[in-house]
């Protein structure tokens, strides 16, 4: 009887660690480099969604233009905390703290920030089609927001 509840509980536990590691799997499909077409300036960037802890976030990589008139690196000169002012707008981090929703399959939660207006909104992403993210910012509830679609490279 003691061996089989011991082999009764070994399942279940392969069990239940077969079924995080499938759902990790799934969160973590969000994880590459996207191209982004600015939604005003229709400025051309790349970004990079990575992991953190057990959220997600998302740092620009690459500029279409990342000097300014004179030659200078452009900057994160609307960032609403003054230390970060000076931070190039080439390693801008946009998106903070998303954590994946398996029952919804989107991922929420987490924050996006407006490098050309300098504000930060709610923020959550979803696949439209493999290479699709359908990423959201909102004021409250999604119904008020707009969303920006990132095409995935890799």
């Amino acid at each position: 009887m003691k061996r089989f509840i011991k082999t009764l509980l070994f399942a279940a536990t392969a069990c239940a660690a077969c079924s995080v590691s499938a759902q990790e799997a799934e969160a973590d499909r969000i994880l590459g480099i996207y191209e982004v077409v600015g939604e005003t300036t229709n400025e051309l960037s790349k970004v990079k969604i990575y992991k953190t802890g057990d959220t997600y976030e998302a740092r620009i990589i690459w500029l279409e233009h990342p000097y300014d008139e004179a030659g200078n690196p452009r900057l994160d000169a609307l960032n609403p905390d003054p230390a970060l002012r000076s931070g190039r707008a080439d390693a801008i981090v946009l998106l903070r703290g998303l954590h994946y929703d398996a029952k919804k399959e989107r991922w929420t939660g987490g924050t996006i920030y407006n490098p050309v207006d300098g504000n930060v909104y709610d923020a959550q992403a979803e696949f439209d089609s493999p290479h699709e993210l359908r990423v959201r910012g909102y004021i409250g509830k999604p119904l008020f927001g707009r969303d920006l679609v990132w095409n995935k490279l890799e």
